[in-house]
């Protein structure tokens, strides 16, 4: 089961579409293509807890300022039992994440959910960052 752009979205392309730019579509396309080789190589379904953030949204529940939900290019996922994590980080120790082109934020300071990127870091040994 695929990652869908209406699961990003949460339908706040209807709600926001004065910021659901032709930019946004395309970040969230790109998106998509990386999260759901990474999900095929996980082999569980997983959850969206939050996508693409309209700024108002973002501010609403405190997101970082530049966050990059409101440009499209991150997604996350319930992980209550943190395997979701335990994944991520392995597929970091080997090296997939990077080839990927994913970004994870630590899984330390995202207790209960896993956040994925797109956002370029630059040439790191580890697509792990911290917010």
């Amino acid at each position: 089961m695929s990652i869908t752009k209406s699961e990003i979205l949460m339908n706040r392309d209807k709600q926001f579409p004065e910021d659901y730019t032709q930019e946004v579509s395309d970040n969230i396309d790109k998106l998509l293509i990386l999260l759901n080789k990474f999900r095929d190589l996980y082999g569980i379904p997983m959850s969206v807890s939050s996508g693409w953030r309209p700024d108002t949204i973002n501010k609403k529940i405190g997101g970082a300022k530049k966050s990059n939900h409101m440009k499209g290019l991150a997604c996350d996922f319930v992980d209550k039992d943190g395997k979701l994590a335990e994944f991520a980080l392995e597929m970091d120790k080997q090296g997939k994440l990077k080839e990927l082109g994913l970004w994870l934020e630590n899984p330390e300071k995202t207790k209960g959910w896993v956040h994925l990127d797109i956002k370029d870091r630059g040439d790191r040994k580890s697509n792990i960052f911290n917010p």
